[in-house]
């Protein structure tokens, strides 16, 4: 290879090298453990944020208020700081990050909610880009010092330049769900590639005895419903519904959390034109 050739492979080598690396360094969220903001009393212990009010430091408050909690009033799972996306009702919270339109990116979030009260069951929903999920977090277990934080994650392409991730509420009562240690991370360069057909994984680890993960593909964008459904054709539990984009998706699957006993299962992924079920089993 002559010299300037080799000049020439080196430099679009450390072109794409430096690329890949801005977009690994872009994608951290600012302000994901929501330790920046006013001055918070311990007698006070909860701050109220309307939507538009830039208290929350990096973030922009959407739909409803929220609230910024502090450790004297619950545990927050890292630091001394947390937020419940209800207030007087359904509240949310959004930030955009550069990014690298095509890669791959991973929002990461601890999710939980106010103990002791009603309904048990907390409802989230969290958008990044094209990609949509609902979570749930049952509070009957959690305290105000043990608030039983559960990790979430949500893997999307990012769209363009700019990406906006969006965590809200969708319970209408004050006491909806708390978040905390949000962050994204860069995972791969490069769309995808769009599966070819409707695929869904079997349940990782099977059996599954707490904690099992659930992985399918879509080809394309298209509304889809994840459930679990026992031996008497009853639906249980549901993990994923409304529109998901194409591309790869996965969901957690709590067993404690949902109330699941010792036994047989059929995961259901109900995609419209097609449905595919996959049998687990899960123990105690």
């Amino acid at each position: 290879m002559h010299l300037d050739r080799l000049r020439a492979a080196c430099a679009i080598a450390l072109s794409a090298s430096l690329v890949l690396a801005c977009a690994a360094r872009a994608d951290t969220l600012a302000n994901g453990d929501f330790e920046s903001g006013p001055a918070i009393s311990a007698a006070q212990a909860i701050l109220a944020v309307p939507p538009g009010n830039p208290a929350l430091d990096g973030w922009t408050v959407v739909g409803g208020a929220i609230n910024i909690v502090t450790n004297d009033y619950w545990a927050s799972f890292s630091g001394t700081r947390s937020v419940a996306l209800s207030s007087s009702g359904p509240g949310g919270i959004q930030q955009s990050f550069a990014s690298n339109a095509g890669s791959i990116y991973r929002l990461t979030f601890y999710m939980s909610g106010e103990p002791f009260s009603v309904p048990t069951v907390k409802n989230l929903r969290v958008q990044a880009g094209g990609t949509s999920q609902d979570f749930t977090f049952d509070v009957t277990p959690a305290w105000h010092w043990d608030m039983k934080w559960q990790q979430h994650t949500l893997d999307f392409v990012a769209p363009g330049p700019n990406t906006t991730v969006t965590l809200s509420s969708l319970d209408a009562s004050a006491y909806g769900p708390a978040i905390d240690a949000v962050s994204v991370a860069f995972v791969s360069a490069g769309v995808t590639p769009t599966p070819v057909a409707l695929a869904l994984a079997p349940v990782a680890p099977d059996p599954v005895r707490d904690l099992g993960r659930v992985a399918f593909a879509l080809p394309d964008a298209r509304p889809v419903r994840l459930s679990i459904v026992d031996l008497q054709g009853r639906e249980v539990a549901l993990l994923a519904r409304g529109p998901l984009g194409a591309g790869p998706h996965a969901v957690d699957l709590a067993s404690r959390t949902m109330g699941l006993k010792a036994g047989l299962y059929f995961l259901v992924l109900d995609a419209g034109d097609r449905t595919i079920v996959r049998r687990f089993t899960l123990l105690r």
